[in-house]
């Protein structure tokens, strides 16, 4: 009795995960853009903003965004001759700020302190780079402009 009931308890687990491995393929397959935009929202995207706000021509900046949970990492690279703190700090706020406007952002506040980092790149030059993580913790919608998502403490840094 117990090997029967082993053998039939088996043959239904298998049966269910081969059922359940052909759903699975047909609801891939029949997903709208809308459905597999939200499977692949989790990745990284690189973005080189149009409008750089730079005044040292070495300089470039480039943003990592994160939609799934809202995360920018802004990065400002430069020589190392040419390198200002005071520019780099500014040059990046302004492009967040355009980075807020495309996307309907309102508020962010900064998820670790700025980083300054130095290295030689391939062509054996001297760069300094400046790292700024930040976090928009509200969104709006662009349409009927109503809040979607508010996570702000009163305490943290933000900025409109």
């Amino acid at each position: 009795m117990k090997k029967l009931l082993l053998v039939l308890t088996t043959l239904f687990l298998v049966a269910g995960s081969v059922f359940a491995d052909n759903e699975t393929d047909e609801i891939f397959a029949n997903m709208s853009s809308d459905e597999l935009y939200e499977e692949q929202k989790t990745k990284t995207i690189k973005i080189v903003p149009e409008n750089q706000h730079l005044e040292d021509k070495n300089a470039k900046v480039e943003l990592e965004f994160n939609p799934m949970y809202d995360e920018v990492r802004v990065t400002y690279t430069t020589s190392f001759a040419s390198y200002d703190q005071g520019e780099a700090m500014n040059t990046v706020l302004a492009v967040l700020q355009d980075f807020q406007k495309e996307h309907g952002y309102t508020k962010y506040r900064y998820l670790q302190t700025p980083r300054e980092s130095s290295y030689i790149d391939k062509n054996a030059k001297p760069k300094r780079k400046y790292t700024v993580y930040f976090c928009h913790v509200q969104m709006v919608e662009k349409r009927n402009m109503k809040t979607v998502k508010t996570d702000a403490k009163e305490g943290s840094e933000s900025a409109e």
